[in-house]
């Protein structure tokens, strides 16, 4: 059965904006497709592993073409199970907040811990990468505080992050839907968010997933 899996990065609950855009994304999009599961990974209710000295030493025993073996391999039995989590879904949701210029730290967190060598990446011998996540779909859903276009394009640290991280490990079918700015009257707020509410409707109007 189809799967797609939702990642949430606000911790606002029902008082979230982007979750607002989000939950009419999946609305639509489960009507157009019922037969699909939507797995939710609530990154702010999720207990994820630690990334300490021990379990970061993982990743180095991967670059240098080992196995995780012993003691380590128990200390990354969580991040593996995240990283299995990841790689089964078909269809990836973001929906993510920008904070202070850039993503919220539960979501780098996220990140650290599945984009690992061997499970998402490879390099090969030419020492080019080759991403191992491949021919899947992700849609990402945010809203900012402030608009991020012309002067202040150069403020953006979350599009340009996450288009490049995911790219990195190979998701290239990749949308993002913007809702601002949200911090400049009750007014403008509610238009931005139903402008995104009217486009991600659409998106998913056009999808053949």
């Amino acid at each position: 059965m189809l799967r797609l899996l939702h990642i949430i990065a606000s911790p606002r609950g029902e008082e979230s904006r982007t979750l607002q855009i989000s939950d009419v994304f999946l609305s639509a999009f489960l009507q157009k497709f019922p037969d699909w599961i939507v797995d939710e990974l609530n990154l702010g209710q999720e207990t994820l592993p630690s990334l300490s000295m021990k379990s970061v030493s993982g990743k180095y025993v991967l670059l240098q073409g080992k196995e995780i073996f012993g003691s380590l391999r128990e200390t990354w039995g969580e991040i593996i199970q995240q990283i299995e989590r990841f790689k089964s879904a078909d269809f990836f949701l973001i929906s993510t907040p920008m904070w202070n210029f850039s993503i919220p730290y539960m979501l780098k967190h996220y990140i650290d811990i599945i984009v690992q060598p061997r499970y998402l990446f490879r390099y090969r011998e030419d020492g080019t990468v080759e991403g191992l996540v491949k021919d899947k779909k992700m849609v990402i859903i945010t809203s900012r505080g402030g608009s991020y276009g012309g002067k202040m394009q150069n403020f953006d640290h979350q599009e340009p992050y996450l288009r490049t991280i995911f790219g990195f490990i190979g998701i290239t079918d990749l949308s993002v839907f913007r809702a601002e700015p949200m911090d400049m009257g009750e007014e403008l707020q509610k238009e931005k968010i139903e402008e995104a509410k009217e486009k991600v409707r659409a998106f998913v109007a056009s999808l053949n997933a």
